[in-house]
């Protein structure tokens, strides 16, 4: 493939993320990002929460999931695996039940979900949780409190004092998602960053590297290998958050 049909490849795919990500942002607007579960479901999720203490295992309880296996025996007090139920502790001696739906044939398409305790944070009193999709994912937060749920495009990476998280998506397939959520606030507030940094090498069609890191407690640096081929792996690629909007560094 010649160096300009590869470019054209690249461009094409790029197209088709970025209307899959304003897609699915428009499926998902910001003021909505935050609810309780009703009548059993909550974006498509199988989600109860039950006047019932959490977490003593059933007689004749199923194996726990390898996927979580090892966070939920961490966290035994306050979460139970029971093969495709994730019972999770909330206050006033009641528990969230979430039940993975992994049946291609008995779940709608939108509502294929596997769901995995990857953390709980017991400073902030949230449960993160990783939401499998048919073929994406994004996560839960999830507060300890009552159960209200907060969507992100993916796990948070807490900032160093614990008041701000970054969840970033950066694939072809997806396009790119970057929310900055201000945990200072109940519940805690998603902003959605929609532009990209501009800064010497970078092109029309660059993708965020997917790892985001924090530098200090107002920076995030973005490192690993962008998935959009050609990418400039030495552009410089900041987010500086903190009081207002954030803004990209150069």
């Amino acid at each position: 493939m010649t160096g300009t049909a590869l470019r054209t490849t690249a461009a094409a795919f790029a197209l088709v993320a970025l209307l899959a990500s304003i897609s699915y942002a428009q499926n998902v607007p910001v003021t909505e990002r935050t609810a309780l579960p009703s009548k059993g479901l909550l974006w498509g999720s199988k989600m109860t929460i039950e006047n019932q203490p959490c977490c003593t295992p059933s007689p004749g309880a199923k194996a726990a999931v390898p996927p979580d296996t090892a966070v939920v025996s961490k966290f035994s007090d306050r979460a139970l695996r029971d093969g495709p139920i994730l019972r999770l502790k909330l206050q006033g001696d009641r528990s969230l039940k979430i039940t993975d739906c992994d049946d291609e044939g008995a779940c709608e398409a939108d509502r294929f979900r596997k769901h995995r305790l990857l953390a709980w944070w017991p400073t902030l009193g949230y449960y993160v949780v990783l939401v499998g999709l048919y073929e994406e994912s994004l996560a839960y937060l999830i507060s300890e409190k009552d159960g209200r749920t907060t969507q992100v495009a993916a796990p948070p990476v807490l900032s160093p004092s614990g008041r701000t998280a970054i969840a970033l998506v950066s694939n072809l397939m997806a396009g790119v998602e970057l929310n900055v959520v201000d945990l200072t606030v109940e519940p805690p507030k998603v902003l959605e960053v929609t532009d990209m940094p501009a800064c010497a090498g970078a092109g029309p069609n660059s993708f965020l590297r997917p790892r985001p890191v924090w530098i200090d407690d107002s920076h995030v640096r973005f490192d690993g290998v962008s998935p959009q081929p050609g990418d400039n792996p030495n552009t410089k690629q900041v987010l500086r958050v903190g009081a207002g909007t954030p803004q990209w560094e150069c």
